[in-house]
């Protein structure tokens, strides 16, 4: 079937082609398995040979199987980063395992897991504030607008047991409706960030 085809992937068809137009004396036959043909017997011994022995030819695999070879090496390579790497903390413990398929998050939902702009805190950390509080005297990290602060009380998520954070987060970012409301909040505190976070001076 493979040399029939007219567009053959791999290279050993398209040379078996290429030799069988050459030599227009040679016919291709299928034979049924277990009769005793000339060569036949022959056939199935080097074939035995090529698995047991090693083969003496080059085989190329083919290219699907290289692209999934490469995919699985890239993938191992990219967890092992994730695993031991010294950023993306918060968002490893939500998102463990790496994959191709994009997890479905929105900005808002980025900014939430991992602190980033606009929160006091992340912004304090790399000297862009002088300080890492709201406009509450708390500090301004994403666990505070989300349970407490009294500006951004229209979108309150319950306040979870310290040893459950990690879950809390994870249902969040799971659930629709969380994070719809999730979504809101960030906005809110995007557009008014200027009422949200204390002063500098």
């Amino acid at each position: 079937m493979a040399i029939f085809n007219p567009k053959p992937y791999h290279i050993m068809v398209r040379e078996i082609q290429t030799r069988l137009l050459s030599h227009k004396y040679i016919h291709l036959r299928w034979l049924e398995a277990h009769f005793v043909y000339l060569g036949n017997k022959c056939t199935d011994q080097l074939a035995k040979d090529a698995i047991t022995k090693g083969n003496p030819f080059f085989l190329p695999k083919p290219l699907s199987y290289l692209k999934s070879e490469i995919r699985s090496a890239a993938l191992s390579i990219w967890q092992d980063n994730w695993d031991n790497g010294e950023t993306g903390l918060s968002t490893h413990d939500i998102v463990p395992r790496v994959s191709n398929k994009p997890v479905g998050w929105k900005r808002e939902e980025l900014m939430f897991v991992t602190g980033h702009w606009p929160f006091p805190s992340y912004l304090h950390r790399f000297n862009l504030r002088t300080h890492d509080n709201c406009s509450c005297r708390e500090k301004g990290d994403p666990m505070h607008y989300a349970t407490k602060c009294r500006f951004t009380l229209s979108w309150y998520f319950q306040t979870p047991i310290v040893t459950l954070k990690l879950q809390w987060l994870k249902n969040i970012v799971t659930n629709n409706l969380s994070r719809t409301r999730l979504r809101l909040l960030m906005r809110f505190i995007c557009d008014e960030n200027n009422l949200i976070v204390e002063d500098n001076h």
